[in-house]
């Protein structure tokens, strides 16, 4: 009897205690991962390229774009992307400088849909109302983490399905999200007074990782800033941008979005790459 009371006693210390500390969970400030990408889509993996790169730059000089060529291929080797042989190679990432982007948006909308059908309704229509002078956009395809093609989801009823064989994990997801093309119009007016060098940079940012740097929780100086109507314009790709990037192709592209925007973040914070 005295044992058993002894063990009623143990139990609701226990209880008690364990209470206090699920208070304390409550009231803890909460994760910065949590605050990175909140929501379901914190288990999707960020996009990134696979495929060989082959950049293409249409509107500028001639040699002014080749120039904007040379900097995106040196900047995919340095993260240790494959490139494609550019004698042959048709154009996977391409900057357009024309006027009236939009114009030439919403014709590509009417005359080839398939640039675009990765976009929901919402995201194409937040894209048609971007404000500045450049848009851009990446074509995602889902695949198996080892690179089988998943059906789209169109709607509803048909849900797709892959059936494979891969271990089992609760950190890893089964899928890996790949960025095929990369599209970036800019108005003429806005790259007057720009180098080759931030042209390049701001590219290779938004193809290699769309916005994806834009989810960090803390506000750090970033190539994606340089078309803003305001504040200093970078010269090109920041330590932060080079980590992120760093960050995102070297961590396994199965990860979720919550765990490599963390890591990211954490090393921009201690000012370390992502090698």
């Amino acid at each position: 009897m005295l044992q058993f009371r002894r063990w009623i006693v143990i139990h609701r210390f226990l209880r008690r205690l364990l209470a206090a500390a699920a208070v304390a969970a409550i009231a803890a400030p909460v994760p910065a991962v949590a605050e990175v990408f909140g929501g379901a889509d914190r288990d999707v993996p960020l996009a990134r390229f696979q495929d060989p790169i082959c950049p293409g730059v249409t509107g500028i000089q001639l040699d002014q774009a080749q120039e904007i060529v040379a900097v995106i291929r040196a900047n995919a080797q340095k993260l240790g992307l494959r490139l494609a042989d550019s004698a042959t190679c048709q154009p996977n990432v391409i900057l357009a400088v024309m006027s009236a982007p939009r114009a030439f948006l919403e014709k590509l909308i009417t005359d080839r849909p398939y640039l675009v059908e990765d976009l929901d309704p919402g995201e194409r229509e937040a894209l048609l109302h971007t404000l500045g002078p450049a848009l851009s956009w990446n074509r995602v395809e889902v695949r198996t983490r080892d690179g089988m093609m998943v059906s789209r989801h169109l709607n509803l009823d048909d849900i797709p399905v892959m059936r494979t064989q891969m271990a089992h994990s609760k950190i890893y997801r089964a899928i890996r999200r790949d960025i095929i093309s990369a599209m970036v119009l800019v108005e003429p007016s806005a790259v007057q007074g720009l180098t080759v060098a931030q042209l390049a940079d701001y590219t290779t940012m938004r193809a290699l990782s769309d916005d994806d740097a834009a989810q960090l929780p803390s506000v750090h100086p970033t190539i994606l800033h340089l078309f803003d109507a305001s504040g200093d314009k970078p010269a090109g790709l920041t330590d932060a941008d080079r980590i992120f990037l760093g960050t995102l192709y070297s961590t396994q592209p199965n990860d979720p979005a919550s765990i490599t925007l963390a890591m990211a973040n954490d090393r921009i914070a201690k000012g370390k790459t992502g090698e």
